[in-house]
C-alpha cells in the first residue's frame, strides 16, 4: 500500500479507537456520532 493509504487506515483505527472510549467511559453513546460525523467531513476534505 502506499503512504497515504496506510495513514488513512492509521487514522480510522484512531477514530475508532476514540470513539469506542468516549462512548463507553462516559456512556454517551447517544452523542459520540459526533466523532463519526467530524471524521467524514475530515475524509471529505481531505479527498
Amino acid at each position: 500500500m502506499d503512504k497515504k493509504k496506510i495513514m488513512n487506515w492509521i487514522i480510522a483505527v484512531l477514530v475508532t479507537i476514540v470513539y469506542l472510549t468516549v462512548s463507553i467511559i462516559f456512556k454517551a453513546w447517544a452523542y459520540s456520532w459526533l466523532i463519526w460525523v467530524v471524521y467524514a467531513i475530515y475524509r471529505f476534505i481531505a479527498k
